[in-house]
């Protein structure tokens, strides 16, 4: 039987496995990232969201290789008391809640300031007073605009540019 390889750090230190409070583990990237963290790594995954539908298949009990290695939170990080305590149970917290609904930033703008600043405030402040470390991940209208709305309307450029950024929303 083969033996995995062992992963290193860039100082060649084998990785440790690690725990890690990923937020927004039911939307499009925290889905693909936790299916990428449970194959490819020994960490465990609390996986918070409100929505489990996109991982569900992580968490089937078939899923024996690395059942016991994710345990999903149904939470909302607007009003959720338990959130400051999976904080402190991680190693490091990966936030990606967001509103990336491209329609919602004009039919709903002040609800995707608040889901995509206000509301992260507390994450931040769990991390810092906890001296836990952080990926925080945004999405482009915190400029205000879509990168492509600042192009030429006849740059060809504009139309990729928007084409992609509809898709990673």
């Amino acid at each position: 039987m083969a033996t995995a390889a062992v992963k290193l750090d860039l100082d060649g230190r084998p990785i440790k496995p690690m725990t890690i409070c990923m937020i927004g583990a039911g939307g499009f990237i925290g889905s693909h990232l936790c299916e990428k963290i449970l194959f490819e790594t020994p960490h465990k995954i609390l996986a918070l969201d409100v929505y489990n539908d996109k991982i569900k298949h992580l968490l089937e009990p078939e899923s024996t290789t690395w059942t016991d290695r994710i345990q999903f939170h149904r939470l909302n990080i607007k009003h959720d008391s338990r959130l400051e305590g999976l904080i402190k149970m991680a190693d490091l917290t990966i936030n990606l809640a967001a509103i990336c609904t491209p329609a919602d930033y004009n039919t709903r703008p002040l609800d995707t300031i608040y889901s995509n600043f206000i509301d992260a405030l507390p994450v931040v402040k769990y991390c810092s007073e906890n001296n836990k470390r952080l990926i925080h991940f945004s999405t482009c209208e915190v400029y205000g605009k879509t990168i492509g709305s600042f192009l030429p309307k006849d740059s060809p450029l504009r139309q990729v540019t928007l084409a992609f950024e509809l898709k990673i929303c």
